[in-house]
């Protein structure tokens, strides 16, 4: 009877790194297929969130909710968008106007978000609060919000007046809802995520769009963000040059005031 040969030693060596080059070229691939497929998720959900904000328009004669109250009904401050304990799933008391609208989907949380807020954290509460992602998205602050608090005093009594679809001037390149970093940006945004309500002035010492999505060689303030526009269309947008996020912020038109 003819004996069985086994494997030597060298040959299992083969196998092995023959695996580890296969390994080593698909796993660049794959996590690029995984980002991507994140990325389609999270502007899928802006999408709804359009929609959503379409039908608010719609029952609502054209008028956009409070920007600083259109999720939680007291503004959501203190890092409530990572705070499962304060998830309107959980407190549908604590809701805002547009919530009906949104509360059976689950369309609330970017997943790049949800993987830099865990990787990154939160620097304004120091880790008092459980990072677990609840929600990504915040509304223009122009569009029937405080932001007029922050212009000067001749653009002031214009902005106040923005509550309606209507007032906007070019609804294609007004964001209605985009995203936000974690933390402030150098030359970019001096805060970050808090609340729901994304406030931008041309200095940039307040709020700007995310910079986590495509971003190279993985740095995460060099990307960009998703937003969907008051048109309801989704669009890839940019932080940078320093002062896009107001450029598509201001819903009066040109000129773009400048302070």
């Amino acid at each position: 009877m003819k004996k069985r040969r086994a494997f030597t030693l060298i040959e299992l060596l083969v196998v092995i790194a023959i695996i580890a080059i296969l390994l080593a070229i698909l796993m660049p691939a794959l996590q690029r297929v995984k980002k991507q497929a994140r990325d389609l998720l999270c502007r899928h959900n802006l999408k709804n969130y359009g929609l959503a904000g379409r039908l608010y328009l719609d029952d609502n004669d054209y008028s956009f909710p409070y920007s600083f109250s259109w999720l939680y009904k007291d503004g959501g401050t203190g890092c409530r968008y990572h705070d499962a304990e304060m998830s309107l799933n959980v407190r549908p008391d604590l809701a805002g106007p547009m919530w009906p609208y949104l509360k059976d989907k689950d369309i609330h949380l970017c997943p790049e978000f949800n993987l830099v807020a865990k990787m990154v954290g939160c620097p304004r509460c120091n880790g008092s609060i459980p990072m677990e992602p609840q929600y990504s998205y915040c509304m223009n602050s122009y569009l029937n919000g405080d932001a007029w608090g922050a212009v000067p005093q001749q653009y002031r009594t214009n902005m106040e007046n923005v509550r309606k679809e209507g007032q906007v001037v070019n609804p294609s390149r007004v964001f209605f809802f985009s995203e936000e970093n974690t933390r402030p940006i150098s030359g970019l945004s001096g805060a970050g995520i808090n609340d729901n309500n994304l406030r931008s002035t041309p200095p940039c010492n307040t709020d700007c769009f995310a910079t986590y999505h495509n971003a190279p060689g993985g740095d995460w303030e060099m990307g960009t963000a998703n937003a969907v526009f008051v048109d309801s269309h989704v669009e890839e947008v940019n932080a940078r040059p320093a002062g896009n996020t107001f450029i598509l912020s201001w819903p009066s038109g040109p000129p773009i005031p400048d302070w």
